[in-house]
């Protein structure tokens, strides 16, 4: 359980930092929930929480943490991203988690530079096909 909250929780930051702002991630807590036909008490007593607990947390007035995103997950029967996402995204390699473990220790600029660099060689880049689907 530990790993793979750690996997999601490098994936969701990822994803989250790419897309600029955690203010981007939709909830869907309530949906889910009564989708499935669940009562907040029902799940609560799943998760082993309090319905208000719960409210809280579909609302957005408590922080979504990744370990909610996994206890609620396993209450809903989901992968914690279809809390948060629209579709999961593809799991980290080791390739990936190495890279990220490097870039984390780089500074700021060098951080900037190297993206830059990845920007310039990445066909197509990130920048780019985040600026197709705003113009779509």
């Amino acid at each position: 359980m530990r790993q793979n909250s750690r996997k999601l929780s490098a994936t969701f930051a990822t994803t989250v930092m790419q897309e600029g702002s955690i203010d981007l991630v939709d909830n869907r807590i309530r949906s889910l929930r009564e989708a499935r036909g669940l009562s907040l008490e029902s799940l609560a007593d799943k998760i082993g929480t309090t319905n208000q607990q719960v409210s809280l947390l579909e609302t957005g007035r408590r922080r979504l943490t990744v370990d909610w995103l996994v206890r609620l997950a396993e209450g809903l029967k989901c992968h914690p991203w279809e809390l948060v996402g629209g579709s999961i995204p593809p799991e980290m390699s080791s390739l990936d988690f190495r890279l990220l473990e490097h870039f984390r220790v780089l500074n700021e600029l060098q951080q900037h530079t190297l993206l830059a660099f990845l920007e310039s060689i990445a066909k197509p880049s990130f920048k780019s096909r985040r600026a197709k689907t705003r113009d779509s």
